[in-house]
């Protein structure tokens, strides 16, 4: 998933759209890196683990969590998509 988290095979960390120093001195370069480099990217890996070979492989993330929301059996679906989600607005 391309920028917007919508996308064709599987979801991709989107590019951040200001330097990793951009923020400072508020949030370091060295904070921000750990967070978009591997917090962030940690929910988007596990979100690929989970649609791999499925036919939500080829969803936009929005159908995703429309579609895992409250349904136990997919709550770990819906975890990493919310994550990755709620981490795109950072």
């Amino acid at each position: 998933m391309s920028g917007s988290l919508k996308g064709d095979l599987y979801a991709r960390l989107p590019k951040l759209p200001y330097a990793d120093n951009a923020l400072a001195p508020y949030i370091s370069a060295n904070t921000l890196g750990f967070h978009y480099g591997k917090h962030h990217k940690a929910y988007v890996d596990k979100l690929n683990d989970l649609i791999k070979g499925t036919p939500m492989a080829e969803q936009p993330l929005e159908r995703i969590l429309k579609e895992a929301y409250s349904k136990e059996d997919r709550t770990p679906l819906f975890n990493a998509g919310a994550q990755a989600w709620n981490h795109t607005f950072y």
